[in-house]
């Protein structure tokens, strides 16, 4: 585990339940008073990791009351128990997926009860949950459960969305645990024996920048790879408007906190890359690390910083693993590889796409202000944390032109559920 890992750990008031147990609670906060109509309902999925966390820290009550809408937040099983693949066809895999489509059956069928419009539901999450939103898009398990969605610093796209190596990884973890891998009904029925505490001591560590559990191609959660489905499935992506975007940094807690004050040297630099390139690509793979240094380090100046090797290094990964995949993900759904006259369009309006960089970076927040906003910083201005004394994890010391953007962005992201 990183130390940018454990400094996000340390910010949250609650235990880390990798299970995911009790992965259907769902809290659903509604705007204050009368409402002769139905509200706009927002469903918030977690994503800090496909291994841990919860929905729980996240405090809906400033949303809800300022942008007078509902908002809910769910949990999903995690990990192995969460996104064990499917070994054959006697068994299905993406049950923490298959939890979010539950979630989003239980809206449909409740929210009413708390003054909400289940005709107008509207999907956002951040990181790993933006990758979920992106793959609830995808699915049909998930067609006509929601109509709008937000993805925060995530896609189906990005590297590690889809746990492409999860059967290599289900058989380390069998072995250790003397089970069988013939069938998936025999593996299923053997980690029910074992204790959770067993299961969860196993090493399952990925390569960086990808994942040992998590969303599979199963057939039927999700019939084929993102990327074919964004291209060949108008009636799926299409059907929804999306907003999505980033913030400055998105690859951030690869580092630690001594290496974000002196820097790195080259030496470092060129192993970082050389990983990143070599867990990314197939081919080619030393002149798309020749490249990459070429383009993200200043050659303009006669002797490179430590500090500047540093920043083009976090540049670099972020444009790799997140950045750049939001843009591709952006440019999918904008500009469809769909005929004007296409049957698509007989059923279906154009739908809108938003994209967003979230620049500010908190004055009194977690992080350095060396290198701008921070993955995961924008989450305390959408759920409003400026507004109130204290909000959960958030920071709680902020600015008066803080205070305004927390309420400029829950108006963009209230807006956006209302109207699309």
């Amino acid at each position: 585990m990183t130390a940018g890992i454990v400094r996000i750990l340390r910010k949250f008031s609650f235990s880390p339940n990798p299970s995911g147990r009790a992965s259907l609670t769902k809290k659903a906060r509604a705007a204050v008073g009368r409402q002769p109509h139905r509200l706009p309902v927002m469903v918030y999925i977690h994503g800090e990791s496909y291994e841990w966390n919860a929905g729980n820290p996240y405090d809906g009550r400033v949303l809800s009351s300022y942008g007078n809408v509902i908002v809910v937040t769910i949990n999903y099983r995690l990990g192995v128990l969460g996104f064990l693949p499917a070994v054959d066809r006697s068994a299905r895999g993406n049950y923490g997926l298959m939890d979010q489509v539950a979630a989003l059956h239980w809206i449909q069928d409740n929210v009413a009860e708390f003054g909400g419009d289940p005709r107008n539901v509207t999907v956002f999450g951040q990181g790993h949950g933006a990758a979920c939103v992106n793959l609830l898009m995808l699915s049909p398990m998930a067609k006509g459960l929601f109509h709008r969605a937000i993805m925060q610093s995530g896609s189906a796209l990005c590297p590690w969305a889809i746990a492409k190596d999860a059967i290599s990884h289900t058989q380390k973890l069998a072995q250790r645990l003397n089970c069988s891998m013939q069938d998936s009904m025999m593996l299923i029925e053997c980690l029910r024996k074992r204790r959770l505490e067993d299961i969860m001591s196993v090493d399952t560590v990925a390569p960086d920048h990808l994942t040992a559990f998590g969303p599979t191609v199963d057939g039927i959660v999700l019939s084929h790879d993102p990327i074919y489905l964004m291209e060949t499935k108008p009636d799926l992506f299409l059907r929804y408007n999306l907003m999505l975007g980033i913030t400055k940094v998105e690859s951030y807690f690869a580092f630690s906190a001594i290496e974000e004050v002196v820097g790195i040297d080259s030496h470092r630099r060129d192993r970082i890359l050389r990983t990143l390139v070599r867990n990314l690509y197939t081919h080619h793979l030393q002149q798309i690390f020749l490249t990459v240094v070429n383009e993200y380090m200043d050659w303009s100046v006669p002797h490179l910083h430590s500090t500047d090797i540093f920043r083009g290094t976090v540049e670099a990964m972020s444009d790799a693993t997140v950045a750049s995949i939001l843009i591709k993900t952006a440019m999918y759904h904008s500009n469809p590889n769909l005929p004007a006259n296409s049957p698509f369009y007989m059923f279906f309006m154009p739908t809108k796409t938003f994209f967003y960089v979230f620049g500010h970076q908190t004055e009194e927040g977690d992080y350095s202000t060396r290198l701008g906003c921070i993955t995961g910083e924008d989450l305390a201005y959408v759920f409003g944390a400026p507004l109130v004394a204290s909000l959960a994890h958030f920071p709680s010391n902020f600015t008066s032109d803080e205070v305004a953007l927390a309420e400029v962005t829950m108006m963009y992201w209230t807006s956006f559920a209302k109207f699309g």
